[in-house]
């Protein structure tokens, strides 16, 4: 697949927001890169009653091309799943089946618009139980990936502290030391964000060309608009929590819905 111009769809949930923000930031000197969001805050494959990302990316692959595509998926995904009338909860036998058929069935419309997948990894997290579950997730979109042929962009050793674990505080992708982690423990800030899209790019780049990313010098007072966006991206140092703002209780972009996590 070689062309002037690429679209890099980025598909996910409130993860996906800020990994798209951070893969913009990533490549904007590279222009053949044209890096587009399509990721949707709370959505996950559990809830297709509330949205059905099969259909959903039908539709957006038929008003835009997919070169690309990033998929980050999962957090918004701890709750039972109710599938021909049937309820199945987290991770038994049942819920694991229809959950690994969705990733499939969503893989599977992708690969047949022609795009190259990345799926990446679920980063660690501060709650112990949340991340555990997140450990969960990463092994079925691991196993999914290799199933499926596609690539899995690993997330080990970013935004981790000396013994792989969480910390809030660590380099950023210029050596500086930068708050990495949003308040929540879940979520990223700026400099975070682009950690994530720096592992993503160098994934994309080495199955392109081997280039290396272009990438913007630290300080440097330029200005961006992210493509899709109505508002200039958001300052290194603020820790955004994309899903909070429609949070709503007892469904999955409401933290607490399974008791605190923390």
């Amino acid at each position: 697949m070689k062309r002037e111009r690429y679209n890099v769809v980025v598909l996910g949930d409130s993860l996906g927001d800020g990994t798209w923000a951070g893969l913009y930031h990533v490549l904007r000197k590279d222009k053949r890169f044209n890096v587009i969001k399509k990721s949707k805050v709370a959505t996950g494959f559990s809830r297709h009653d509330y949205y059905d990302w099969n259909q959903a990316v039908r539709e957006i692959a038929a008003e835009t091309r997919i070169d690309i595509a990033i998929v980050v998926m999962g957090t918004n995904d701890r709750q039972a799943i109710v599938e021909n009338g049937q309820r199945h909860a987290l991770f038994d036998d049942n819920w694991r089946a229809v959950y690994k058929q969705r990733v499939d069935d969503f893989t599977t419309t992708l690969k047949n618009t022609g795009a190259q997948i990345y799926w990446l990894e679920l980063p660690v997290m501060r709650s112990p139980r949340f991340g555990g579950d997140m450990e969960q997730f990463n092994e079925i979109f691991e196993e999914r990936a290799r199933l499926n042929n596609i690539t899995f962009v690993q997330t080990d050793g970013l935004a981790t502290g000396a013994d792989g674990g969480y910390t809030a505080y660590g380099e950023d992708r210029f050596g500086r030391t930068r708050l990495l982690r949003a308040e929540d423990g879940i979520h990223f800030t700026m400099a975070g964000y682009e950690l994530l899209g720096e592992r993503i790019a160098d994934a994309m780049l080495a199955d392109l060309d081997g280039a290396a990313v272009a990438v913007t010098p630290p300080g440097s007072p330029e200005a961006v608009v992210l493509k899709g966006s109505d508002t200039p991206a958001e300052e290194p140092e603020k820790a955004v929590n994309y899903d909070m703002a429609d949070r709503r209780p007892g469904r999955s972009d409401d933290w607490l819905w399974l008791g605190a996590t923390n």
